[in-house]
């Protein structure tokens, strides 16, 4: 049972299921779906929103792939921190959701991303 655990595949798609909702999220910034009238109502200027949606999209694609992983999850720790206390500082649902995303970004950045990425080879033919 716990060699599933230490297996390369789940922990590539742990890592994976983990951001898919940053990097998906970050896609639908190309779609034009960019919440900046909503953000604004919050006092967050547009350029914010896009830069927010920029770490979306390559921190979770970063993770995904396993490149730089450490440091982009803490990328995505920072961001979700904004998140959850600007817009769901109501100490709702959606607030505990965020502090459980940064509770798992947080194992990805202390363990890093496994075998299976590219940081992980790089390190492996060293």
């Amino acid at each position: 049972m716990l060699d599933f655990v230490e297996n390369k595949y789940v922990v590539a798609i742990a890592r994976t299921a983990l951001v898919l909702v940053y990097f998906m999220g970050g896609f639908s910034l190309l779609t034009g779906n960019a919440p900046v009238e909503y953000a604004a109502t919050k006092g967050v200027p547009a350029i914010a929103v896009y830069a927010g949606y920029a770490i979306k999209l390559f921190g979770g694609l970063a993770v995904i792939i396993g490149f730089q992983t450490r440091i982009a999850a803490l990328l995505l720790v920072l961001f979700t921190l904004g998140t959850a206390f600007i817009f769901h500082g109501d100490f709702g649902g959606v607030f505990w959701k965020e502090i459980s995303m940064i509770g798992g970004l947080l194992l990805v950045a202390a363990y890093g991303p496994g075998e299976l990425s590219v940081d992980g080879r790089r390190s492996s033919n060293s």
